[in-house]
């Protein structure tokens, strides 16, 4: 499912991408995990491949990486600006267990297809604010400026398959012929539409793979993962849903989703440094007692893809 957020902090967005972005939800010296550009707006600007440090902040500083230039017309008080919003796409946790804790990196890499397929569809909602004659107005433009970083884990440690898409507050507007500041309001109201493309997508190549799903309360989850090892494995969502319990019990109302998004990253725990991706994997199979992880793994072994009528392999 994807969720969203928006970061209007220059320096905590910049940090925000060398604490987190350009690292996993624990860290250790030398497992850097870069990211990948994408969208038709990083295209135009000539972005490809690995994400740089300095073409990130760039970005947040509203700047076009290429020659340091003011990238978009208006510049808002930076107190006021929007740096970049982060659309995260995040896997059942059926599929991270199996992709994550059991490394069926098969998983992964259906996880991350589904995910740029969704994000493009997200994308086609992108659109820019027209101001003609004291009148307001926003116009399509179909286009964003975006970096892609998968994650693998909580900060729980536990295994939670993720993509954060981190939009840049920038869109080039055909009709003008000029990049202009992003507004985002119809991506957010197309964020149900988006998650329901990524299910679709990702429970289509799961299945290929051979896997089994089943209906579950937000989407679907992968046959034969018990209930219980998704609960031993959703600590952060228990958090999040007793934070989100106490907030609307102070303030007397239901909160709104920026509100729970806000509420939600101001309850992070602190990242775990010094610790391997090899260490966050036997820490969760630890977690496991004998009869489910060997469960898990003839599940995983079980999962090949089936033939059709034509004797073809889908």
């Amino acid at each position: 499912m994807f969720t969203a957020v928006a970061h209007k902090n220059l320096a905590g967005a910049e940090g925000y991408f060398d604490e987190h972005l350009s690292q996993n939800d624990y860290y250790t010296p030398g497992e850097i995990r870069p990211g990948q550009w994408i969208g038709t707006g990083a295209e135009q600007l000539g972005l490809s491949n690995t994400v740089t440090r300095e073409q990130f902040h760039a970005l947040c500083e509203n700047r076009n990486p290429n020659d340091g230039d003011r990238l978009t017309q208006r510049q808002q008080k930076e107190d006021k600006r929007r740096v970049f919003y982060d659309f995260t796409c995040s896997a059942p946790k059926s599929v991270s267990v199996l992709a994550v804790t059991l490394n069926d990196e098969r998983l992964v890499a259906a996880h991350e297809e589904a995910a740029r397929i969704a994000f493009r569809e997200l994308e086609t909602f992108a659109a820019t604010r027209v101001r003609k004659q004291g009148n307001q107005r926003d116009r399509t433009t179909g286009n964003l400026v975006a970096a892609q970083f998968v994650h693998t884990s909580s900060r729980e440690l536990d295994p939670l398959l993720h993509t954060h898409c981190t939009v840049f507050n920038a869109t080039f507007d055909d009709q003008e012929r000029c990049w202009k500041a992003l507004q985002a309001r119809p991506m957010y109201d197309a964020i149900r539409y988006a998650t329901a493309v990524y299910r679709n997508e990702l429970a289509k190549r799961i299945q290929t793979i051979g896997y089994q799903t089943r209906p579950a309360k937000h989407g679907f989850e992968i046959e034969s993962v018990s209930d219980d090892v998704l609960k031993r494995f959703s600590k952060r969502a228990q958090q999040r849903d007793e934070v989100v319990r106490v907030m609307e019990q102070k303030l007397g109302r239901k909160l709104s989703n920026d509100e729970i998004a806000y509420a939600v990253h101001q309850s992070r725990a602190k990242k775990i440094k010094g610790i391997s991706t090899a260490e966050v994997r036997e820490r969760q199979v630890a977690q496991l007692q004998p009869d489910e992880l060997q469960m898990l793994r003839q599940l995983s072994a079980s999962a090949h893809p089936k033939a059709n009528h034509a004797g073809h392999r889908l």
